[in-house]
């Protein structure tokens, strides 16, 4: 197994590194910020429209969209996103920062790894759900852990479903909602008003004091339309009412299919054991996860 590389060497090869290259952070309505998207709407490696919608994917103004490094012409020359969030976990707050569309130009990627090194710094949690290959080796030597996150695709249409009458509803309107959800769900709610993605509840016909609250987003993969879920405020009452609810999903939606990352069985809404489902597994980074705390993918760039 490689040797973590500890703080010293890091400071080290930082200062090396630095002498003709220096990292600075990009913060929100600034100079900075027009340059640097100008160098990704410039660059060749990411299509721009993609790393266009995660960019928008900002919960704390007051925190950085992201890191530049920049050569001794003052030309930017690689970038690496950041999208920070607070969660509160057993009453207390923990920083966390997903890490993202990591692009650096070809003849400056020996040091791509000082655009890590102010964040490593710092007391937070940190993840890289989406790294490539090359990348998931230098997060290690970094201290990142490597997991498995799995990935759950099922198909919707199920015409024997439609002889069924069912029991749920679908509810999108704003104030009914905030009027529904507890604080906490209220809080996610909240913070995703501003995101182009689906926030609604589906409630119980016969005991609408049971709710189950969803986030997602409609996307078009090839030519079918998908809804990719992202937060369920009750799991398990989804995956056991799966059939009826996947139903009203389908034919508010129009979506011929459902996906959803999760790391534990028990996180996941769909079920495992029906027809028409395929799972698949990618290897994700993890830096400072806090104890007994749940991983999940809110706050980050699988939301697209």
């Amino acid at each position: 197994m490689e040797k973590l590389i500890d703080k010293n060497l890091i400071d080290k090869i930082s200062k090396r590194a630095t002498k003709k290259l220096r990292i600075n952070e990009v913060n929100f309505n600034t100079d900075l910020e027009l340059k640097t998207i100008e160098y990704l709407k410039k660059q060749q490696y990411l299509e721009y429209k993609k790393v266009e919608i995660v960019l928008k994917n900002n919960f704390i103004p007051s925190y950085p969209l992201g890191y530049v490094l920049i050569n001794h012409y003052d030309k930017i020359v690689g970038f690496m996103g950041t999208i920070f969030s607070i969660r509160n976990i057993k009453n207390k707050e923990y920083t966390y920062c997903n890490i993202h569309t990591w692009v650096v130009d070809r003849d400056y990627r020996l040091n791509s790894f000082l655009l890590l090194t102010d964040l490593i710094k710092k007391d937070i949690t940190l993840t890289a759900f989406t790294p490539v290959k090359t990348l998931i080796g230098l997060l290690e030597k970094f201290g990142f852990k490597k997991i498995k996150m799995k990935y759950r695709i099922i198909f919707l249409l199920n015409f024997l479903k439609l002889l069924k009458k069912n029991q749920y509803e679908i509810e999108k309107k704003s104030l009914v909602i905030e009027k529904i959800l507890n604080e906490n769900d209220l809080n996610y709610y909240k913070n995703y008003l501003h995101i182009p993605c689906e926030k609604f509840v589906i409630m119980d016909k016969n005991d609408r004091t049971k709710y189950i609250f969803i986030i997602a987003r409609k996307v078009k993969k090839k030519i079918f339309q998908v809804l990719n879920i992202f937060y369920v405020s009750d799991s398990l009452n989804l995956k056991n009412n799966w059939d009826s609810i996947s139903l009203e999903i389908s034919k508010v939606f129009k979506v011929s299919f459902c996906v959803q990352n999760f790391f534990n069985e028990s996180d996941c809404s769909i079920p495992n054991k029906i027809l028409f489902i395929k799972n698949l597994k990618k290897d994700v980074c993890i830096k400072n996860l806090p104890k007994n705390s749940k991983l999940d993918i809110l706050y980050s760039d699988l939301i697209e």
